[in-house]
């Protein structure tokens, strides 16, 4: 019986002495979700004003370009690209204006980019 008690104890110690501070991590499940990385509103710098059509907005990372598309009243753009962009803004009657950089990166599960938002405001010609 004292064999056996004393197994059972070697046993136990042995099942227990495991590391449970391992920096064992649980897999990230990312959603389906689809994320802009930019989100640009264009106002009128007059009246500020969200200049509501006729904008066009261009994003640049280096080689890559994206003309942003119009979502209601903001332009969208690099869907779940992480990047380092400067934006210009163009409409005719107005000054073209450029932004940035504007530096998109992804969330802390590398599933998504964590959207920017930004004003931009033209001034007429």
């Amino acid at each position: 019986m004292k064999k056996l008690l004393i197994l059972f104890f070697a046993v136990l110690c042995f099942a227990c002495s495991g590391d449970d501070d391992m920096d064992v991590q649980e897999p990230v499940v990312c959603t389906e979700e689809f994320v802009f990385g930019l989100s640009v509103q264009v106002r009128d710098a007059a009246t500020n004003t969200i200049i509501p059509g006729g904008v066009t907005v261009v994003a640049q990372d280096g080689s890559y370009t994206e003309t942003l598309s119009f979502l209601f009243d903001t332009h969208v753009g690099a869907g779940e690209r992480p990047g380092s962009y400067t934006l210009t803004a163009t409409k005719e009657g107005f000054i073209t204006k450029t932004a940035g950089p504007i530096i998109v990166v992804m969330d802390e599960d590398m599933c998504h980019v964590i959207t920017q938002s930004v004003t931009i405001e033209l001034e007429a010609s």
